[in-house]
């Protein structure tokens, strides 16, 4: 059901006439090992999750676009965000068992290597490396769900152990929040190239243009990446794919802190078999036997056709939308929880699920001051709330539409609109 939103013509908060208020909805299909897990907000997007695939976001529609989901914005062989590909040759000890590429070859030559690692893929089924997938939490405000599997090479061989869990939160207005967990167990290393990190993965084809959507890729220091895999050396604030031929734009981000791990930017052009991918990339991490590690990443859709999801035409356009993730809005008047799992700097906001983390029994009132970022769709997650979930919020006190629950104690709740001003007073319950 559609219900029209009430728009505040203040200069604060610049509201969408045509959200959909009742958020996001779930649905599974089929049976393990392959479940598909479908999120959608209508008039926003659609996503599906497959297990066969690992638990890839192997499906994705602009619904604001092409109401009728016909085209799929995924990259075919890994879904729309991907993560891994090529190992680093090295020099290993002279023994039986030194690397992948020589325990797999015939004759043992030439410098060891640990071959590709790619999570997820189409290759998984085959490989019958399917994993887990399941929802966590399922409300109008958010949709969570939980992917655990393994990196694999290609449908060659399944690596038990580098094992591989992400779990994605899903926002009605086009942001999707995703943790990932690594770890390398057994007794050898991992050597990654440079290409470790997190990844758009969109169609492209140069030789097919019925099937290619023209995506281009950019940053805000380098507006296009032109000719075959030549990127920036150091990673920005954000990478952004836009495309003439299609509405849909998408822009991926990290935390400042994960700098430290993902220091440069990453192309890797496959338009001659169908895709193209471009992200994060490493400096030859070594994951030595017990490593594990923990990070956080953004994906916000942007599309020309909604008033829910941003217009994101180049990467400058986008940079307000990941300094939203990156450098939080101050929020101040309302006791922020430090110390939540997922909060990596213990700022208050939750880069792993993209919430602000407050905790009262309500109602609270508080103000937010965007600084950097865009003041778009702000969500907020309350600890030890009592009483039902608003139906609006306060914003300078106007009455503007959410998206929220209660969800076991905890408020979960999406602002359906965009703080303008550098700071609003924002009130949740009565």
């Amino acid at each position: 059901m559609r219900r029209p939103v009430a728009c505040v013509s203040s200069a604060v908060l610049l509201c969408a006439a045509r959200v959909w208020a009742a958020g996001v909805e779930v649905a599974e299909s089929g049976a393990s090992p392959d479940l598909k897990v479908t999120v959608t907000s209508q008039g926003v997007y659609r996503a599906v999750v497959w297990q066969a695939a690992g638990g890839g976001i192997m499906e994705f529609y602009d619904l604001a676009a092409g109401p009728q989901a016909k085209v799929n914005l995924a990259g075919w062989d890994r879904g729309l965000f991907e993560i891994g590909w090529h190992g680093c040759p090295f020099k290993g000890p002279d023994k039986a068992g030194c690397c992948v590429k020589h325990i797999l070859a015939k004759d043992r030559e030439g410098d060891c290597y640990d071959g590709c690692r790619d999570w997820p893929s189409i290759g998984h089924k085959e490989l019958k490396a399917e994993g887990e997938l399941r929802v966590l939490e399922a409300s109008p405000a958010r949709v969570r769900v939980q992917a655990k599997s393994w990196f694999v090479w290609w449908s060659k061989y399944t690596d038990k152990d580098l094992p591989v869990e992400a779990v994605y939160s899903f926002y009605p207005a086009g942001q999707i929040a995703i943790v990932v967990r690594v770890r390398r167990t057994g007794d050898a290393p991992m050597h990654w190239s440079s290409e470790y990190g997190p990844h758009l993965f969109l169609p492209g084809h140069d030789k097919k243009p019925e099937a290619d959507r023209g995506f281009a890729w950019g940053t805000p220091k380098v507006e296009r990446f032109e000719g075959g895999e030549r990127v920036p050396g150091s990673a920005e604030e954000l990478v952004l794919a836009y495309s003439e031929k299609v509405k849909t734009t998408f822009l991926l981000t990290i935390p400042p802190e994960a700098h430290g791990l993902f220091g440069r930017h990453m192309r890797h052009n496959g338009r001659s078999i169908g895709w193209d991918r471009v992200g994060y990339g490493s400096h030859n991490v070594v994951m030595e036997p017990g490593y594990d590690s923990t990070w956080a990443c953004m994906v916000q859709m942007g599309t020309d056709r909604s008033d829910v999801a941003p217009q994101m035409r180049t990467p400058k356009d986008a940079v307000p939308h990941a300094m939203q993730y990156r450098a939080p809005a101050r929020v101040v008047g309302a006791e922020l929880v430090k110390d939540d799992p997922g909060d990596f700097n213990k700022d208050g906001f939750n880069e792993s699920e993209g919430c602000h983390v407050l905790k009262g029994p309500g109602p609270l009132a508080f103000t937010y001051g965007r600084g950097q970022g865009a003041g778009f769709a702000p969500a907020f997650k309350v600890l030890g709330w009592s009483g039902p979930a608003p139906e609006k919020v306060l914003v300078d006190g106007k009455e503007v539409s959410c998206a929220a629950a209660v969800v076991d104690g905890r408020l979960v709740l999406q602002v359906l609109g965009r703080v303008n001003g550098d700071k609003a007073r924002i009130g949740l319950g009565k």
